[in-house]
């Protein structure tokens, strides 16, 4: 139980960094592409990257929020104590850091 905890953990980690990849690379294209854009109404290219740059963050809202609750349960199912004054976020990511798999 305790392997299939911190595998959830590793994977929510692996979302989360992946979304974070995909919201930067939207945004540098839109920047891009902005950048050169003429006053008034906006491309119906611009108009698609700022979909998917919705998109991305919506999906990194979601990445995050399934690390903190992969992580809670580890915490729990390891029967670990997050110390005062820090956060289960980032006590997981430094216990990953500091145990690579």
């Amino acid at each position: 139980m305790t392997d299939d905890a911190l595998a959830r953990l590793r994977t929510a980690r692996d979302a989360v960094d992946k979304a974070a990849r995909d919201t930067a690379a939207v945004a540098d294209e839109l920047r891009r592409y902005q950048k050169f854009a003429k006053p008034g109404q906006p491309s119906p290219h611009i108009v698609q990257l700022r979909q998917q740059q919705a998109a991305a963050r919506v999906a990194a809202a979601r990445a995050k929020q399934g690390f903190v609750l992969a992580a809670r349960r580890w915490v729990d199912v390891d029967g670990l104590a997050v110390p005062e004054k820090v956060s289960l976020e980032a006590f997981a990511i430094s216990w990953l850091d500091a145990h690579p798999p």
